[in-house]
């Protein structure tokens, strides 16, 4: 099994994952480490304390889509697990997931419950969307105890811990470029996990596989940026895979969680617009003629039942 990890000065937080990726019980891993143009320390670091991580390194930030991209193309396995630089995974973690896509051929990906790093709430147990035309997480900020203790479906995987089936890599893109490289960062695996679903696979999260995540760490040093790539891909996943009318008939509420999230950074979200819609725009064009794409916010119901037993 091969493991993808995407770094940009992660510091101990990444040396913390690496060692609990190593320390996974019950199947072999080979990591891959890409760097987006961390200092010099921090590689000589990774040298120093990760030997036998092959770590593959670019002199400018590629985001995290693309170099992503970069890391599972240098890689074989018929599984591949990507983890966050700042997520720390519980010993038998990548064993229960690859359990789950050996039982159900149907599932292009698996995630485990992600808890923040004191492990009481849940950081994410899956993807869902709301009536603002948002992707979610499953479950955040709940205590995790309130979690259903089976396998339950999701209509999405968070790329922060998660298991991909290389075969439906494939069906999207058989050269290799998984992700869509225009996203830089935030939504892309949003887009992934949606066009993976158009192409008829499922997702699951199992609970019983833990991890816990510190949360953004790369992001949070620029907060506005962050708004700006957030605001950005959701409109690019939204114009990629949904009907235009179904936009159309839904757009005073998809412009309303454009507001709230330009809010949170006081005046200078206000710009954000003016940022984001010429590009929007072009996608909004581009994506015109595509055809199955869906008519309306993906759902599942969740059970507390075992994947085999899927209808």
């Amino acid at each position: 099994m091969d493991c993808v990890v995407v770094n940009r000065d992660g510091g101990e937080s990444l040396l913390a994952a690496i060692r609990s990726i190593r320390a996974q019980t019950g199947v072999g891993i080979s990591v891959v480490v890409v760097d987006n143009a961390s200092r010099p320390a921090e590689r000589e670091r990774i040298a120093l304390e990760a030997p036998g991580v092959r770590l593959v390194t670019f002199s400018r930030n590629l985001g995290f889509a693309a170099a992503a991209n970069e890391g599972i193309a240098r890689t074989r396995a018929p599984f591949v697990l990507l983890v966050n630089n700042d997520a720390v995974l519980a010993p038998d973690y990548t064993a229960r997931l690859a359990a789950r896509l050996a039982l159900d051929s149907r599932l292009a990906a698996a995630q485990g419950l992600i808890s923040t790093t004191e492990g009481t709430r849940v950081d994410t147990a899956g993807l869902e969307w709301n009536d603002r035309g948002e992707a979610v997480p499953v479950f955040a900020g709940i205590d995790v105890s309130r979690v259903p203790s089976g396998v339950f479906e999701v209509t999405g995987v968070s790329a922060t811990a998660a298991l991909f089936r290389r075969e439906a890599f494939a069906d999207l893109s058989p050269h290799g470029r998984v992700f869509d490289d225009r996203f830089f960062a935030y939504y892309e695996d949003v887009d992934l996990s949606l066009r993976l679903s158009r192409a008829g696979w499922r997702f699951a999260c199992d609970p019983g596989a833990m991890a816990w995540h510190e949360g953004s760490r790369t992001g949070r040093r620029t907060p506005f940026r962050r708004g700006v790539w957030t605001a950005r891909n959701r409109w690019r996943t939204l114009f990629g895979n949904f009907e235009p009318r179904f936009l159309v008939r839904h757009l005073p509420k998809l412009l309303r969680a454009d507001l709230a999230h330009a809010k949170t950074l006081g005046v200078r979200g206000t710009i954000i617009p003016l940022l984001v819609w010429p590009r929007i725009l072009a996608d909004a064009l581009r994506a015109r003629g595509e055809s199955r794409r869906l008519s309306d916010w993906p759902s599942v119901e969740r059970r507390d039942a075992a994947v085999a037993t899927w209808a």
